[in-house]
């Protein structure tokens, strides 16, 4: 117990190390010349728009987004590879996950993700994640002085995004356990046209590469069914275009879950009423409470479950609450297929609300 203690003890420095690193003042260059464009005489705090490969924070799993991505406690789920990697360790011993789905994002976004989850021993297990973007066609530009707006219309051009990720986790008692990620993220902008030092126009390359980690821990207190987590997702170096610096867009988290139907001393095997909240500090915005219930049902040794689920995200500014709901079906084996379904609400004045669908395979 005293180790484990230490070891979260660990995972809330680097949390904490994470939540004061995302204060630094970034500093703005100027690309386009001109006494309309805006100069500061020193660097500003500027607490929007400040992390880039934005698509890393799009939600992975129908389940998640029915939770409000309130995921940092869930174990035993195959899509901790992208929320909380200390959730894998507790997938059933000897077995796996493979997972899919195809999103309709807003403004006309889509992207598809995938991944595997496997438990080699009970004690070790390996996940993998890969998630594709599409962002459609887009319409270029490039500077022309001497047409009246100030600019010409080029050809069109479509963006490039993926991401890899690669995760462990490790159980150290039946009640805690840790995990990291390493991902790789791939980003192309396309050409870009801005002026040089000496005001003529040239073409630079929007095109990188961003490396990333995610760090996690999860603790079962022993109290009922009180659980406690903490995770790190895309810590990395900082990277530039156009002389505009910043980050991956990092998020730190700390969590709380429980069923209620346990608080009272009597647990029901054939239900449970989880509340979770994460309390999250992404780079670009202001601290965050993600809220959600997921009623279970699934009768002890019965191979059908289903889930009902709901969620909010308190201080977010075009995001509100979203609902879903789940299928399982798993043999005494081990084996079997899940279906998920989600509802995301945006504010109608920016985005249509958004549907999702997820599925997974055990095995």
């Amino acid at each position: 117990m005293r180790k484990a203690l230490s070891l979260m003890v660990v995972g809330l420095l680097v949390a904490c190390f994470g939540v004061s690193y995302g204060e630094i003042p970034r500093k703005r260059d100027s690309v386009l010349p001109g006494d309309d464009f805006p100069t500061y005489p020193a660097p500003i705090l500027i607490k929007v728009a400040q992390a880039g490969y934005k698509f890393l924070s799009y939600p992975v799993g129908a389940r998640a987004a029915a939770l409000a991505g309130a995921f940092s406690t869930v174990t035993g789920d195959a899509h901790s590879v992208f929320w909380n990697p200390a959730g894998l360790a507790f997938i059933k011993g000897r077995s796996g996950e493979a997972f899919g789905g195809h999103t309709e994002w807003i403004a006309d976004i889509k992207y598809d993700y995938g991944g595997l989850a496997y438990n080699v021993n009970g004690t070790n297990a390996f996940g993998f994640g890969l998630v594709t973007v599409n962002n459609g066609t887009i319409q270029g530009a490039k500077i022309n002085s001497t047409n009246p707006n100030g600019y010409e219309l080029t050809n069109t051009f479509k963006l490039k995004e993926y991401m890899m990720t690669f995760a462990y986790a490790r159980k150290i008692t039946d009640r805690f356990s840790i995990g990291g990620a390493f991902k790789m993220a791939h980003q192309d902008l396309g050409g870009g046209n801005i002026l040089d030092a000496f005001n003529k126009p040239q073409v630079v390359s929007n095109n990188s590469n961003s490396w990333a980690v995610d760090l996690g821990t999860y603790f079962s207190t022993g109290f009922r069914t009180v659980s406690i987590g903490v995770n790190v997702n895309n810590f990395s170096k900082t990277t530039n275009y156009q002389g505009e610096t910043f980050e991956l867009p990092r998020r730190v988290a700390m969590a709380f879950s429980t069923d209620l139907l346990t608080l009272t001393g009597r647990e029901k095997e054939a239900h449970k009423a989880m509340i979770q909240f994460d309390v999250e500090k992404p780079l670009d915005f202001t601290e965050r409470v993600l809220m959600a219930g997921e009623y279970i049902y699934q009768a002890p040794k019965a191979p059908f479950g289903v889930a009902l689920r709901a969620g909010y995200r308190l201080n977010h500014d075009t995001e509100s609450y979203s609902l879903g709901s789940g299928l399982k079906f798993k043999t005494s084996g081990g084996r079997g297929v899940s279906v998920d379904y989600a509802y995301k609400r945006f504010n109608k004045s920016y985005f249509n609300s958004v549907q999702m669908i997820s599925g997974a395979f055990m095995f």
